[in-house]
């Protein structure tokens, strides 16, 4: 259960705009929350600001586990430049709701090419099949705030698209290296 939380804070830059600032903290962060083991939760308070995830990250934690965290995160070099990293706080009694952040992973051409090698072999391929795959995955709406992320383990970019939803209730659950859940809630004050 999450008890308490902290900010990072983006610190403006005279070359580097506030959306840059974040892609490169969540990317020192996605590395340090691989060892957290999916405890650790993130928001964004300012979540569609223009459409961005704004310049506020909070993580979500117990307040041992946060401790730890921030003494790994503070070892990043970057961190310190560019953002401000302020105190642990228990979180507010008082909620406005909670909050689920999800990963969106659109499907594009190239799902499509080997949905289309793989019917095909399966000799089930047909212009219909792929009409409404079109149909399906051209649906998918882009307009999701998103960071852009190097992977170091197939040193391929990739887009991470983050979609917000609001939730009455607290839900528990396990948060992927990215502080995102499918299903677990982080508070929203």
């Amino acid at each position: 259960m999450h008890t308490h939380y902290f900010e990072l804070r983006a610190i403006p830059q005279i070359e580097i705009t506030e959306v840059n600032v974040v892609n490169q903290v969540m990317q020192k962060l996605h590395q340090v929350l691989v060892n957290f083991q999916g405890n650790l939760g993130i928001s964004f308070p300012c979540y569609n600001v223009r459409r961005t995830l704004g310049g506020i990250i909070r993580i979500f934690g117990t307040e041992a586990e946060l401790q730890e965290f921030k003494s790994a995160l503070q070892q990043q070099a970057a961190i310190a430049d560019y953002v401000l990293i302020l105190p642990i706080t228990a979180i507010p009694a008082e909620v406005k709701g909670y909050l689920r952040l999800i990963r969106v992973n659109p499907k594009g051409q190239s799902a499509l090419r080997r949905a289309e090698k793989r019917l095909t072999a399966q000799g089930k391929w047909s212009t219909d099949v792929k009409q409404k795959m079109v149909d399906k995955w051209g649906s998918v709406n882009l307009t999701y705030p998103h960071l852009h992320f190097y992977s170091q383990s197939t040193e391929q970019s990739f887009i991470l698209w983050i979609k917000q939803e609001k939730s009455s209730t607290a839900v528990e659950g396990v948060f992927n290296s990215y502080g995102l859940s499918k299903t677990a809630t982080v508070p929203d004050f």
